[in-house]
């Protein structure tokens, strides 16, 4: 269970000093100002290590003061999570989503994984590739479940704050419209990857970036993956830059709200060509970067009682 200050892990603090050198070194970090009112911008990355864990104290400083805590889905709500599998539904097997070229190379992949294909029929091409990247980085563990993103969602909820969605299911909208060739191209990326060895590289790197708060390098890493052909290119805008001016809308309306805001999102949006930042200044939100090292809390809060856990880990 792993938790922004873990509650329920006692020993944990023994090893405070340990936490303190190992974790994320400079939290990305923004205040977003408009007409007298403020909110915090956190960077955050949707995968993650238990040693990223605790965070900042400045961070949390900030994420203790939030009315709302928004994030680009909650993935811990079943509405959303259901609205993301009727997306991903099909009729068609994978047989005839996958070229047989393609298919005989999956097929390759899944038994060198342990993974069964069968489970995968009755999705679509975007999805497929969503769970064999989780498979893979799982593999080289790397966890969801250590997620910047999600930890901070179930920390809000398990404080009772108020948690909403910057995106919602519009995120796997985004996600959903990669099928046909483009999601193809997807599969051969995410195959030539792994037999290349990439993916490993690519993420140890884009974790080190995130660690000393290297968001350029993390956007560089995030654009490589899709390659410099236009269909991969194509992929890229729409994940990225086609999302960020509903983004900016969305959090512009938070800015004329009386409750303070705390914002999660990837870091990934934050960097690079067409990116969030940029999207918010357009809107006439000013962007202040805050730079903090990190530092864990000097003492841990009382422990909750036995019976008022956290949620379960997983999410569904």
């Amino acid at each position: 269970m792993k938790r922004l200050i873990p509650l329920t892990l006692v020993a944990l603090f023994a090893l405070g000093a340990v936490l303190a050198n190992a974790q994320v070194q400079k939290p990305l970090l923004w205040e977003l100002s408009k007409n007298g009112k403020t909110a915090t911008l956190f960077g955050s990355l949707h995968v993650g290590k238990p040693d990223f864990y605790p965070i900042s104290a400045a961070v949390r400083a900030r994420f203790d003061e939030a009315d709302v805590v928004a994030v680009e889905a909650d993935v811990t709500q079943d509405a959303t999570r259901i609205a993301c599998n009727k997306l991903a539904a099909t009729n068609d097997r994978l047989a005839k989503l996958l070229p047989e070229e393609e298919l005989a190379q999956l097929s390759r992949y899944a038994q060198a994984s342990g993974l069964d294909l069968k489970k995968l029929d009755g999705r679509k091409l975007w999805m497929v590739n969503l769970i064999l990247t989780v498979t893979e980085l799982t593999q080289l563990g790397v966890d969801f479940e250590d997620g910047i993103d999600l930890v901070v969602t179930r920390e809000a909820h398990y404080l009772k704050k108020k948690v909403v969605e910057i995106e919602g299911p519009k995120q796997c909208e985004s996600l959903a419209g990669a099928d046909g060739p483009e999601a193809v191209a997807g599969m051969n990326r995410f195959l030539a990857a792994v037999r290349e060895n990439k993916m490993e590289r690519r993420i140890s790197d884009m974790i080190a970036a995130y660690r000393i708060g290297d968001g350029e390098a993390i956007a560089k890493i995030s654009a490589d993956e899709f390659g410099d052909s236009p269909i991969g290119q194509r992929s890229r805008r729409r994940i990225f830059d086609d999302r960020h001016p509903g983004m900016a809308e969305t959090i512009d309306g938070y800015l004329g709200r009386k409750e303070r805001y705390f914002l999660v999102i990837g870091a990934g949006h934050m960097f690079g060509p067409s990116n969030l930042l940029q999207a918010l200044e357009k809107r006439g939100i000013k962007v202040t970067a805050i730079r903090v090292d990190a530092a864990a809390p000097k003492s841990p809060p009382p422990e909750p009682p036995k019976e008022d856990s956290t949620p379960p880990k997983k999410a569904g």
